[in-house]
């Protein structure tokens, strides 16, 4: 069985267009997995993991189904975090072998070799302190490192200032993670926050040499929801 999130009283599976990372502007099938080992103070679908809204119980057959509806052959699981759940992932992607499969993850749990085999990449938002989360929980170097060494992961950090992007490279560095595997986008969680922290975030990237990644589904859709 799989634990989603719900949404307006549906598992929270929708169609839309990948809004961060190296895959931004792609069209996808989103996938929200409840639950999460971590709780950032900023966290834009804390829904999925606080309590504050109803999950549903589906087994793998059902929520393929429901992936299958969409003409889409992109799948990205989502959270939360998806890893708490990764001993019924297979069983799922084995029912949906022509998908490209992309996993959202914070880190701090490392997939296991099946898993691994399967999906073709891994987004990976390491937390900073600003997140609210204890280093200890959130920051995992040696996870880190072996999933750097995949060569399938991308590492998103979310910054609110420059001594943000200084520390991500120091904490890079010791773990392993080359730096142009690294995208830095803004902390916002509105069109507003966005706009004020986009050209300042992009002067970080040419500073240091990273990869900026924009919010999309928040520069066009908002703080809305299921997008």
């Amino acid at each position: 069985m799989l634990t989603l999130a719900q949404l307006n009283g549906h598992p929270e599976i929708f169609h839309s267009i990948q809004g961060e990372g190296v895959s931004q502007g792609t069209p996808c099938v989103f996938l929200r997995l409840a639950g999460c080992n971590l709780a950032c103070s900023w966290c834009d679908t804390a829904y999925s993991w606080n309590g504050s809204a109803p999950v549903v119980r589906l087994k793998p057959g059902t929520v393929a189904e429901l992936v299958l509806h969409y003409p889409c052959r992109r799948l990205v699981l989502t959270g939360g975090e998806p890893l708490i759940q990764q001993k019924a992932l297979p069983a799922l992607l084995r029912l949906l072998p022509e998908h490209d499969v992309e996993m959202e993850t914070n880190g701090t749990i490392m997939p296991e070799d099946e898993l691994l085999e399967r999906i073709e990449q891994f987004n990976v938002s390491p937390k900073l302190p600003h997140s609210g989360n204890d280093a200890a929980r959130a920051w995992k170097p040696d996870i880190l490192r072996r999933l750097a060494a995949t060569e399938k992961a991308w590492f998103k950090f979310v910054v609110a200032c420059e001594d943000d992007v200084k520390a991500i490279l120091q904490l890079a560095s010791e773990a392993g993670i080359p730096a142009e595997r690294i995208l830095i986008m803004p902390l916002a969680s509105t069109r507003e926050e966005l706009n004020a922290m986009r050209a300042q975030t992009v002067a970080w990237c040419l500073r240091y040499g990273l990869r900026f990644s924009d919010r999309l589904h928040i520069a066009i859709w908002g703080s809305k929801k299921g997008v």
